[in-house]
């Protein structure tokens, strides 16, 4: 197959490249070229900015693909940019998205997402209509997500490339540009424990970056997942207890957990100075949401096959890369972390005292 993947020199689009390419395709690769990955040398290399429409434009005037996977579109205009540029020299189009799609806020209160978390557990792909959705950008919201619906409407709505969307959670795995695993996997190695403010404590899917990538491949191969949308997610459903538990466990280390009222994260933990100079806009350990987030993945798993790597397996090599890297930079917020320790050490001792002198006074009637 002739394949093009807009992006795809980090992370999950460079896992999926390479499984391309070993799958014997003729691998396309649009860039800047800032990024070049391992196999560089063994794709054919498209230079533009997806920004500029022109420089867009006049890069695959000549080409024509059989699948093309976008990892780079944030914005409508991108989507309709290359709708149009490619329409009729498309054989398949498979659209990266996002499961902030469903809220204002990854990390707001559920009264601001898109859809009842708590009365759908799990929540699924058709549960929500673009059709009445503004194209209008709500200051208020977070960006990505309504940029991704935005995305998400225009292709539903006017592409004439056959097209298959995934929505996909929080990607976990080694070489991680975001960081997130990272954030647990230092905190947990310094034995110190982890507050979870308690407003997070609920369950929660994520998702490992080599499944994703392979999702991404076995999905667009299916005749069935034409002009249609999936979640793909991790099948093992988690809480904070558990999924510090698990790292824990694979790690080595008794790391405890402080569950502590967000009130009391917000009062001593918000505003603190971070590695970048910035300040702490609120203490949100990543993956943890306000709601329960829990994706149904029946659809992914009838049509295209969809499997996940035994979650000891993926977390294990996970864990394995970050510990051997002779440098790395601290963790979002680790800075600091001593006052994180102060605060759930603290926390504790107040609840043991407050259980010791609990009382009640009985009233006869």
């Amino acid at each position: 197959m002739k394949v093009l993947v807009i992006g795809g020199t980090r992370y999950m689009g460079k896992i999926l490249v390479q499984t391309l390419l070993d799958e014997g395709n003729d691998v396309s690769v649009l860039s800047r070229g800032n990024e070049k990955p391992s196999w560089w040398n063994n794709i054919n290399h498209i230079k533009a900015d997806r920004n500029n429409e022109n420089e867009l434009k006049e890069a695959l005037q000549n080409y024509s693909f059989d699948w093309v996977f976008d990892f780079q579109a944030y914005r409508k205009e991108h989507v309709e940019s290359f709708g149009n540029i490619m329409n009729g020299r498309v054989g398949k189009y498979l659209f990266v998205s996002t499961g902030s799609v469903y809220s204002k806020w990854d990390y707001g209160p559920s009264e601001e997402a898109l859809l009842d978390f708590e009365l759908n557990i799990p929540f699924s792909e058709d549960q929500f209509d673009w059709s009445d959705l503004s194209y209008e950008y709500d200051p208020n919201e977070l960006e990505y997500g309504a940029r991704k619906r935005h995305c998400e409407k225009w292709i539903i709505e006017n592409f004439n490339i056959p097209y298959t969307i995934i929505r996909i959670p929080a990607i976990m795995g080694e070489d991680d540009p975001s960081g997130r695993i990272w954030w647990w996997i230092q905190r947990i190695k310094d034995g110190k424990g982890i507050i979870v403010p308690e407003n997070l404590n609920n369950p929660f899917r994520t998702l490992y970056s080599g499944d994703a990538a392979q999702a991404f491949y076995d999905s667009i191969k299916s005749e069935k997942t034409t002009n249609k949308i999936y979640h793909v997610a991790s099948h093992e459903i988690f809480t904070p207890k558990n999924w510090i538990r698990i790292l824990s466990d694979l790690m080595g280390i008794d790391a405890q957990m402080y569950l502590v009222p967000n009130a009391i994260t917000d009062k001593f933990l918000k505003g603190l100075k971070l590695e970048s100079d910035d300040l702490e806009k609120k203490y949100s350990p990543p993956l943890l949401r306000n709601y329960p987030y829990v994706h149904n993945l029946s659809k992914s798993e009838s049509d295209f096959g969809f499997t996940t790597t035994d979650i000891k397996s993926w977390l294990s090599k996970t864990i394995e890369y970050y510990i051997s890297l002779n440098q790395i930079d601290n963790s979002n917020g680790y800075i600091n972390r001593e006052k994180e320790i102060e605060v759930g050490l603290n926390w504790e001792n107040g609840i043991k005292n407050s259980i010791e002198n609990f009382n009640i006074n009985h009233i006869n009637p």
